[in-house]
């Protein structure tokens, strides 16, 4: 006995996936074997749509127009709905492919946390606030770096080296740098908090 005809199966949805066929319409069976798709008849309309929007363009619609009504708004529709019915997608219809490409198009590429959020490197303005605050099991600093213009408040003592700034006492050092290096001083926390205010094109690191 020869072998029957295979289906490959690429996905269980497949399987338990409704498609809704059309088999009598007042009584009259449809003469085909498996009835008529619901998706063949869709697809039906879309192509006569498309042919007559065609038949209205500046330059094809002559064209189309001297086709045969027959063929132009039966025939040809009916061939492009057969055609799109048989045509898979990697297993799935042409609609449903159509749709899965829009959605990856309009669908944002960076998520975090199952939602959207810049791209790396991508610049906000004006930018949101952030709070830094000290870890709670100790005097010490998070470490990080801050880019001006920042304020920060300083709950427990630091020492400031500057990076660069040339030659001179420590405050115009400190003055003059671009960049500060603070590390914590000492365990017990200042009696007043001290603001440090980095201006704009300045570093402060927290080591």
């Amino acid at each position: 006995m020869a072998n029957p005809a295979r289906k490959t199966v690429r996905s269980y949805r497949l399987v338990f996936r409704r498609r809704w066929r059309i088999f009598r319409l007042q009584g009259w069976r449809i003469p085909l074997p498996g009835g008529l798709e619901l998706r063949a008849l869709g697809y039906w309309l879309a192509c006569l749509g498309a042919l007559a929007l065609l038949a209205e363009a500046p330059i094809a619609g002559p064209a189309f127009g001297a086709i045969p009504p027959s063929l132009r708004l039966l025939v040809g529709p009916m061939l492009g709905a057969w055609a799109l019915s048989r045509w898979e997608v990697d297993g799935r219809s042409p609609h449903r492919a159509l749709a899965g490409i829009a959605g990856w198009w309009l669908r944002p590429r960076c998520l975090a946390a199952g939602r959207s959020c810049p791209r790396a490197g991508e610049m906000l303005a004006p930018p949101e606030p952030v709070t830094m605050s000290a870890e709670l099991r100790g005097p010490c600093y998070p470490r990080g770096r801050l880019v001006g213009p920042a304020r920060v408040l300083l709950r427990y003592p630091v020492a400031v080296a500057p990076l660069g700034g040339g030659h001179g006492s420590a405050r115009e050092r400190a003055a003059r740098a671009r960049r500060w290096r603070l590390r914590a001083a000492g365990p017990e926390p200042l009696h007043l908090g001290r603001t440090l205010e980095v201006p704009a094109g300045r570093e402060a690191i927290f080591e």
